[in-house]
């Protein structure tokens, strides 16, 4: 049980902003049992729209216990903002570690732990009537041990509306500052139709995950949302890249970006262009690689298997007892608190100083 009161906790470094700049992560030193956690700080002043995905995020986290997801600890007001403690999850996210140390995508071993553990997290959560709505590598995060733990339940969603199970829902997931979160979003949860999207939709984001830990790159990052829109209904779909998929040789430029824009959601940049020429066609990923992220990203969602069958799927069969994710992403640096940390120690310095309106946890 973690204390609801600011006092108890030693804020130590500054590990990310977040949520479009109307938060800040960091971490924390847990006093009476000297635990290192990570405090999520909100600016209430900024998040008074969304107030409502912030109690939803919690109400949630609260709500649900499995091993491959985020867990609450706490929550309080110090002053006029709120802080949510969690555990820290030392290697941070799936999204930072690609972005600073593995651009070309995660070794194939490590991209088969993190995308088992994550569709354990999304079995749990669906038979808990949940549909995740927003499964990326930003929200896939690595903890000193290697554990895998699924965040963003912010944009999580019921199927159980006024009491009655529901079969599928038809509202959009709340936009993000910046609207990237549709990328990784299914066809059919995008056209907003009678049908409306069912969990089947989050096994498709899952696959444009697949396509993000292989590739390194983020699916449709370059390709213009109206375009991003009609390509995924028409049926397009991001890819593994490696010499199987690569174009030949022979091929220019022109042409490369003409067979690229869309299908392999990587853009068609010059440099995008230049970067597939030199990584991606001399590497081999597996056929069973190749084939999870087709049949997690096929057009038709009844046709997707479930996260229950996903987990069957041979691709898997690779991972041994004994494999270690650290161990596979060795090059990344874990946060290590620091307590010299002078940002993290001004503001403790503040915060000691400030009035407090209201410190108490909060009980939704």
């Amino acid at each position: 049980m973690y204390n609801p009161d600011m006092n108890d906790y030693q804020l130590t470094s500054i590990i990310t902003e977040c949520c479009g700049g109307v938060a800040v992560v960091y971490s924390a030193l847990y006093k009476p049992n000297n635990q290192n956690v990570a405090i999520k700080r909100y600016f209430v002043d900024k998040t008074k729209e969304n107030a409502s995905l912030i109690q939803q995020d919690i109400l949630t986290r609260k709500e649900l216990n499995h091993a491959n997801i985020l867990p609450y600890l706490t929550s309080f007001v110090h002053g006029r903002e709120l802080y949510v403690v969690s555990p820290l999850m030392t290697f941070g996210s799936c999204r930072d570690i690609l972005d600073r140390y593995f651009q070309e995508g995660l070794p194939e071993l490590a991209c088969a732990i993190v995308l088992r553990d994550t569709l354990q997290a999304l079995q749990y959560l669906h038979k808990q009537l949940y549909i995740h709505r927003s499964v990326r590598a930003s929200h896939v995060l690595i903890g000193a041990n290697g554990g895998v733990r699924l965040s963003g339940l912010r944009s999580a969603a019921s199927l159980m509306v006024r009491g009655r199970r529901q079969r599928h829902l038809h509202q959009l997931p709340p936009p993000d500052s910046d609207n990237t979160n549709l990328m990784w979003l299914s066809p059919e949860l995008l056209e907003q139709n009678l049908k409306g999207y069912d969990e089947k939709s989050d096994i498709y984001s899952l696959g444009v995950l697949c396509c993000e830990l292989g590739n390194g790159a983020v699916p449709f990052a370059e390709v213009p949302t109206t375009l991003m829109f009609t390509e995924k209904v028409r049926g397009s779909r991001p890819q593994l890249l490696d010499c199987s998929t690569f174009p030949e040789p022979c091929l220019d430029d022109t042409e490369m970006k003409s067979m690229y824009n869309g299908d392999s959601g990587v853009g068609d940049s010059a440099d995008a262009v230049s970067r597939l020429r030199q990584v991606y066609a001399g590497r081999k990923l597996s056929d069973t690689f190749h084939h999870l992220s087709e049949m997690a990203l096929q057009r038709d969602p009844d046709k997707r298997p479930s996260a229950t069958q996903l987990l069957n799927h041979p691709f898997f069969k690779q991972i041994r007892k004994t494999d270690y994710l650290p161990g596979l992403i060795g090059r990344v640096k874990p946060i290590k608190p620091d307590l010299n940390d002078m940002s993290a120690l001004l503001l403790q310095e503040k915060l000691s100083e400030m009035e407090i309106e209201k410190q108490t946890e909060w009980d939704f």
